[in-house]
């Protein structure tokens, strides 16, 4: 007799020696129990399904449907939740500890019975809550999406919208989309030169309508997430020979197009946060989808583990999964990133009906990359531009959880300074900023949100640039009057937007 589903919420550290001597070293032979996750994107059965119910009944109600967890669970082993690579290329990816951010699995998990009590990616896993059978979900605002269909969409019939999205679904069967890597990179290699150029779905086809930008590009994005999934699973698999190939196409891509996925599949507190970044340097673009997650933040220190501290997730409100749309829907109504990007001058376009952001590309090394490669650049100037970037934050009511060198991009040059000799930067990754309540604006609680940026410093992973921050950020916060100076300075900026 099957029992019934149980739909849990984990953290599960991966530096307990349980978890480390059943993933290390990877088996090209899966051998973790089966469990059923929630993916980056909607299955292709969910799509096809999409389709046929838009088919039938086209509607807001089932343009969303995709939406829904339920569409995105897949199936996998517990030895595969973490991509094998990512063990087996850095050393000191399951055991680093860089000020408490020390590496946590968070997400859905669904799995039998003794699963749980015999697998130790399980067993060593810590249940935040129990959503039952059913998946406790925040969605997006339908009546929003209506209103947005016009400025997303061009069309404000969600009935062309429907026959915009059949047509470009039609086209995929006639390219085997589902059949294989090389189906998938051969339907890719026919897509792009849509976007780029234009072509049979830049027009109308007699039968159905233009296809929207906005819907090639989620159309793109599925090709490539699925591509780099499959190049993953040939690695996980011992298949190098398959892998090298896919890696080849997309190492084209890249070079020829500046087009390339980052494909953070998986949330790994302390490494990556789960999204899908599609840069698209020859469109002029970069899409951002964030991952199906649960509301929640991080609580600093929660644990202690072999003497070190450990950061692990904490659900917040009712621990109900966001999907990207119900994101998007976030995103639109507070209006805090949008200002953010505004401010910085970084416009930002929110896709509400699929999920995603577009922003402008811009070219250039992350901060990580730029002071990694000469620590001499980490100078008292730049950091307080950093710094700058909090109180900017403040002085518009918000905070961001995520300050990583790798959410900097260096745009400017010394020859060519922003400020006192800095170059000009640009934050773009705002996906973790949430509006301040009014219990939260006490002098406590602004140092506190201050003492957050110190964690640019661990985002190096390197002890030398982190030592530095530390200096750097002690510095600022026990000089008061520069601290004035900077604050004004915020204020003038918001205030001149």
């Amino acid at each position: 007799m099957s029992l019934a589903k149980e739909y849990k919420i984990v953290a599960t550290p991966l530096n307990r020696d349980k978890v480390i001597s059943f993933l290390k070293p990877p088996s090209d032979q899966p051998k973790g129990k089966r469990v059923r996750i929630i993916g980056q994107r909607p299955s292709l059965a969910s799509e096809i399904e999409w389709c046929e119910r838009l088919k039938s009944d086209p509607t807001i109600r089932n343009l969303m449907w995709r939406d829904h967890p339920d569409q995105f669970i897949e199936e996998t082993t517990t030895d595969r939740i973490i991509p094998v690579e990512f063990i087996l290329d850095d050393e000191e990816y399951m055991t680093r500890n860089l000020g408490g951010w020390s590496p946590v699995y968070f997400g859905l998990i669904e799995a039998d019975e003794n699963a749980w009590n015999s697998d130790p990616m399980l067993t060593e896993s810590k249940v935040l809550t129990n959503y039952g059978n059913e998946i406790k979900h925040f969605g997006p605002d339908t009546q929003l999406i209506q209103s947005r269909l016009m400025k997303e969409f061009g069309t404000d019939d969600v009935k062309v919208l429907s026959k915009a999205i059949i047509r470009l679904h039609n086209w995929r069967k006639t390219h085997r989309f589902a059949r294989s890597a090389k189906d998938m990179m051969a339907c890719a290699d026919l897509l792009y030169p849509e976007l780029m150029d234009g072509g049979i779905f830049s027009s109308p086809d007699g039968t159905a309508p233009a296809v929207p930008q906005a819907v090639l590009i989620d159309e793109l994005m599925s090709q490539l997430v699925r591509i780099e999934l499959a190049r993953r699973s040939f690695v996980a698999n011992g298949d190098q020979k398959a892998a090298d190939k896919i890696a080849n196409w997309q190492s084209s891509y890249k070079n020829e197009h500046d087009l390339h996925l980052i494909l953070k599949g998986e949330y790994v507190m302390g490494r990556q946060r789960r999204s899908t970044i599609l840069i698209a340097g020859g469109l002029g673009i970069v899409a951002k989808q964030p991952g199906a997650e649960p509301f929640h933040e991080a609580k600093i220190g929660a644990y202690t583990h072999n003497g070190s501290p450990e950061n692990w997730p904490v659900l917040t409100g009712n621990g109900a999964i966001v999907t990207p749309a119900g994101r998007m829907s976030l995103t639109i109504e507070q209006g805090l990133v949008l200002r953010l990007n505004h401010v910085f001058g970084h416009n930002i376009k929110c896709i509400s009906a699929l999920g995603f952001i577009i922003e402008p590309y811009v070219s250039g090394p992350t901060l990580q990359e730029y002071l990694l490669d000469d620590p001499s650049r980490l100078t008292p100037d730049l950091y307080e531009y950093v710094v700058l970037h909090q109180l900017i934050c403040e002085e518009l009511g918000v905070e961001n959880g995520d300050w990583h060198s790798a959410n900097f991009i260096v745009i400017g040059s010394e020859s060519s300074p922003f400020i006192n000799g800095v170059p000009k930067m640009i934050h773009i990754d705002w996906g973790a900023a949430r509006p301040l309540k009014e219990g939260e604006k006490t002098i406590e609680k602004q140092l506190g949100r201050m003492n957050q940026v110190l964690n640019i410093g661990f985002s190096f992973q390197d002890g030398h640039l982190a030592s530095e921050v530390e200096k750097l950020h002690s510095n600022i916060v026990e000089d008061e009057e520069r601290l004035i100076e900077l604050r004004d300075l915020a204020a003038k900026i918001v205030n001149e937007q």
